[in-house]
């Protein structure tokens, strides 16, 4: 009876968080660049039974030796959906989509003006930001105030007396506003970098990743799994902003079985319950 209680009470905990990433998702449906998270679970291995005598026959075995007693389950791994979420077209030149691999750097700068902390998005919606340093001059910047960075992870700055616009690869491309003198701005263009592995990135709030340390393999940094793409590599799309890839009819379905464990379970429970109250009274 108190395995019953002990495998059904460790659902519940599982499948609430279960619950919890759903909602998450189906919350921001609308919220651009989000990619949805996925949960696993995995069983709990709480005991063991040592009678096992050819002990020969467990080698290379990395769970505990002889019969293996569970006792529920728990989350096992919440894992990034890189999918690529529908393309929106706004019409703003500073509104970025990326197609394939990659993601924005964004930085959030000193009083100096340089970037201290960068961190990795896909959502694309920028705006110029007058720079409080400089007048006459711009920075991209997204809603939560971050710097958008270049290929030397320096914020991109602009001015006033040209128009502006972001080819496909990422360069970025000065006219004067009578249209003519078209020309490339030197020695900056959006810098878009691949991840290598997206489940080392966690989640900062505001739709914003930075590597989780305690993610990555012994002996690395971040350098190992950050590479700054070359030009060709990219793919920016001009006036679109990348979708949520959140199915919501899929999401809904999940949801909904995922409450229907959860009830079962707290079943379970109440029925534990009520078993060892009656072996309680019946040893009185």
């Amino acid at each position: 009876m108190n395995t019953s209680l002990y495998i059904s009470s460790s659902a519940l905990i599982a499948y609430q968080q279960k619950i919890d990433t759903s909602a998450n998702n189906i919350a921001n449906v609308n919220t651009p660049g989000f990619k949805r998270r996925e949960q696993s679970f995995t069983e709990i291995l709480a005991s063991q039974i040592n009678n096992q005598t050819r002990t020969s026959q467990e080698i290379g075995r990395l769970t505990p030796a002889g019969i293996r007693v569970g006792y529920g389950t728990r989350t096992g791994l919440t894992q990034l959906d890189t999918a690529q979420g529908q393309a929106q077209e706004t019409g703003n030149p500073f509104d970025l989509m990326i197609s394939g691999n990659g993601f924005f750097q964004v930085g959030y700068p000193t009083g100096q003006g340089t970037a201290a902390e960068i961190r990795y998005t896909r959502d694309g919606s920028f705006h110029l930001s007058p720079d409080p340093d400089q007048s006459g001059k711009y920075h991209l910047v997204n809603a939560n105030g971050g710097y958008l960075l270049d290929q030397n992870g320096q914020p991109i700055q602009l001015d006033g007396q040209n128009e502006v616009s972001i080819n496909s690869n990422g360069q970025i491309q000065l006219r004067n506003k009578n249209g003519q003198g078209a020309a490339f701005l030197s020695g900056q263009q959006v810098g878009i970098v691949d991840i290598q592995n997206p489940h080392v990135l966690q989640n900062m709030g505001n739709n914003e990743f930075t590597i989780n340390p305690t993610a990555l393999s012994n002996g690395a940094g971040a350098a190992n799994y950050v590479r700054m793409m070359a030009p060709g590599e990219v793919q920016l799309s001009s006036g679109y902003l990348e979708g949520s890839n959140v199915d919501l009819s899929e999401e809904m379905t999940d949801l909904m079985t995922t409450q229907r464990g959860f009830q079962l379970n707290a079943r379970a429970v109440s029925y534990a319950d009520q078993m060892m109250g009656i072996a309680n009274s019946i040893m009185k």
